[in-house]
């Protein structure tokens, strides 16, 4: 059987590790919300085939600033997980059941270690990530994702003029009933793989080659199934206003991310963020970046 990661330039497995804004005015001289008394509900993924082998799970009861798209590939021997959301309800339970459950071993890829990519990333025994990723991931517990009252200040405003203010509370319901939103906290995460542009996540019948698509993030991947032209773009692109004004982010990387994506002939890209989209609407985004940003 074929080592499951592989580089094509060595040939040997690999043993090296826009969204629309919160409609929320707040004000000091008003009451926080009071987590604890949030309705509790059952399914807290909602989860859409939309191919007979790509499903599109998100997380509806959290707030868009922090909802993001995890994406599920069936393969023949191994299956794929693009992306881990945010932690707050088990994540594994849900594939078991697309599996029937059945023992499968599932490949977790973090596209970049921000809050909603990388949550649940921890249940999973292959977890890999871009080498440059690493500390954010150890930092993630750090913070409190959805209870932004203890967020820095100067972070909430990082966010507010790249237009996503945040609400004080990123979450409309709890999962279960002693989940406490405002205590919550992401465990911090090790990849048990650190993978670089080149290399190769092999399913069995189908691989997909690692894109390095630094800019939101310096350590930002895709997934680049080529015969297919399906690419996995994580939060390098998507169809909403890009996000490159935090601290870990940067324009001149960003921008010759865009130039490549312009000569990439993919069929279809399946975001982080808002919904699948083809070749000329990438171009398009690309080439508005481009024209922005003085590319």
């Amino acid at each position: 059987m074929a080592s499951t990661l592989t580089s094509p330039s060595r040939g040997s497995p690999l043993t090296r590790v826009s969204r629309e804004p919160a409609d929320v005015v707040t004000s000091p001289d008003l009451p926080r919300p009071d987590p604890m008394s949030l309705p509790v509900v059952g399914d807290w993924f909602s989860v859409t085939w939309v191919t007979g082998s790509i499903a599109l799970l998100t997380e509806p009861h959290i707030d868009d600033l922090l909802r993001a798209n995890l994406w599920y590939v069936r393969g023949r021997e191994r299956d794929l997980l693009v992306d881990a959301g945010n932690g707050v309800a088990p994540l594994r339970p849900v594939l078991s059941r697309f599996t029937r459950g059945r023992d499968r071993e599932t490949i977790a890829v973090a596209t970049h270690a921000h809050i909603d990519h990388i949550g649940g990333l921890h249940e999973f025994g292959r977890r890999l990530l871009h080498p440059l990723e690493e500390a954010a991931a150890l930092r993630i517990s750090e913070i409190a994702p959805l209870w932004t009252a203890d967020w820095p200040e100067e972070f909430k405003a990082q966010l507010t003029e790249a237009g996503l203010p945040p609400a004080p509370l990123l979450v409309d319901a709890r999962p279960a009933p002693d989940f406490d939103p405002a205590a919550f906290r992401i465990a911090p995460v090790t990849a048990t793989h650190l993978v670089e542009g080149g290399d190769v996540i092999d399913l069995g019948e189908r691989q997909f080659q690692v894109l390095h698509m630094p800019g939101h993030t310096r350590g930002s991947i895709g997934l680049w199934d080529e015969p297919a032209g399906v690419l996995f773009s994580g939060d390098a692109v998507y169809d909403a206003e890009l996000v490159d004004t935090l601290p870990e982010s940067s324009v001149e990387e960003y921008v010759r991310t865009m130039r490549r994506l312009l000569d990439l002939p993919v069929s279809v890209v399946y975001p982080g963020h808002e919904q699948p989209f083809g070749r000329e609407r990438l171009r398009e985004i690309a080439g508005a970046y481009l024209q922005r940003r003085g590319g």
